[in-house]
């Protein structure tokens, strides 16, 4: 069987960062934090809410009440998300192409409820047999644990699974799981963590790496 394939959600499959840093951006207006908008937004980059709520504190200067705090952004981002989010160039006719040819997961820092609500709003096909978010005890990318905790629900070794990155955080998390990465787009330092970088989901060297007929594109 050709190799699993585990991706990463926001960023790789959907169009949902805007969503996300709009929800995060107006939570830290809301605590009257505004310098996040020029400032270390860049930082978050492929981070979790609880890399947000700490980065929040520290802004402060003070403790927060950390669970009232990240359900307050989580709320918001799902709002962001309910206004519509696109799907990443060549998710959609990537996914179609690699439905039921192997194992596929989803492997994301968001919650459960982010991710789903993301994938239905971009019409992101059900073509996964896993779909792992950030729960406890899960730690967040970097640690591996969320493509390690995939790939045990795919029934896969690690050294038989790839992973789809867009950041550099999860393109480290997967490396630490024995996973090969691909890393897409154009994030900062990308390209030194990951085996292969493609611009998006259409190039032809990522579908020669999964055994797909190439599309005409």
């Amino acid at each position: 069987m050709p190799r699993a394939v585990v991706f990463d959600c926001d960023g790789v499959l959907v169009d949902s960062e805007p969503a996300w840093f709009t929800g995060i951006v107006g939570t830290f207006q809301r605590h009257g934090v505004c310098q996040l908008l020029t400032g270390p937004a860049s930082s978050l980059y492929g981070g979790s809410v609880g890399d947000v709520v700490a980065l929040l504190e520290r802004e402060m200067g003070e403790p927060l009440e950390a669970d009232k705090v990240a359900r307050e952004i989580y709320e918001a981002i799902l709002a962001a998300i309910a206004e519509g989010v696109p799907p990443m160039r060549g998710a959609l006719e990537l996914l179609e192409a690699v439905r039921g040819t192997r194992p596929l997961a989803v492997a994301s820092n968001g919650s459960m409820e982010t991710v789903e609500a993301s994938m239905r709003a971009a019409s992101i096909p059900a073509v996964f047999d896993a779909i792992v978010a950030l729960e406890p005890p899960l730690r967040p990318k970097p640690a591996p644990d969320l493509y390690l905790r995939a790939c045990e629900r795919l029934g896969v070794a690690p050294a038989r699974a790839i992973a789809v990155e867009d950041s550099v955080l999860g393109a480290k998390a997967a490396r630490a799981g024995g996973l090969d990465v691909v890393g897409v787009g154009r994030a900062p330092g990308l390209e030194a963590v990951v085996d292969m970088a493609v611009p998006d989901l259409f190039d032809p060297r990522l579908w020669d790496l999964l055994e797909l007929e190439n599309l005409e594109r």
